[in-house]
């Protein structure tokens, strides 16, 4: 069996939300939520990631979920850090004696959700020819602990491969 080609497996530039980087999260997550809606998919089947480029069209990084949940909760770590006793072994639920209170929750995500995307922005340092063998995207991947790689043809990403998809071609061509 021949081993299928990065082109051959990538998702396609269209099956993602593409943004300017002078966005903010909350614009990202509105796009995203519209092309979600656009497909009439199911939540949870369009792709979590979010394509940052620049003004001059030029391909710059990608925001993942957890590129955001990171955002999120770095905002709560510096909060509660130094707070808590290393010896508390009961979780407070309603959180009160660090301060805080749903309020202030909603509050600091709405700061939150304006800044921009860049700020959650992976920039891109690997890709592969859409001619590649998906061997060496899978290797790119493996090596490098990424869970996506960028596929380009004459210049421009054309999508993306996931590391489960290119996992599953990989097993496929040894079985």
């Amino acid at each position: 069996m021949k081993m299928k080609c990065a082109g051959e497996v990538m998702l396609p530039l269209e099956a993602f939300p593409y943004i300017p980087y002078w966005f903010t999260l909350r614009q990202a997550l509105a796009e995203r939520q519209v092309m979600e809606t656009d497909r009439k998919s199911s939540p949870g089947d369009t792709p979590w990631i979010i394509l940052v480029f620049n003004a001059q069209s030029q391909f710059m990084g990608i925001v993942q979920r957890q590129d955001i949940l990171r955002g999120f909760s770095q905002g709560m770590q510096d909060k509660i850090k130094g707070q808590v006793s290393s010896y508390s072994t009961t979780p407070d639920p309603n959180l009160s004696r660090l301060g805080f209170s749903p309020e202030k929750g909603i509050s600091e995500l709405k700061a939150h959700i304006e800044r921009q995307i860049i700020e959650f922005m992976t920039p891109v340092q690997i890709t592969v020819d859409f001619k590649d063998p998906i061997m060496l995207a899978f290797y790119l991947m493996v090596d490098h602990n990424l869970t996506f790689v960028p596929v380009v043809k004459a210049g421009q990403v054309e999508g993306v491969i996931y590391i489960e998809d290119a996992l599953n071609e990989v097993i496929a061509s040894i079985m």
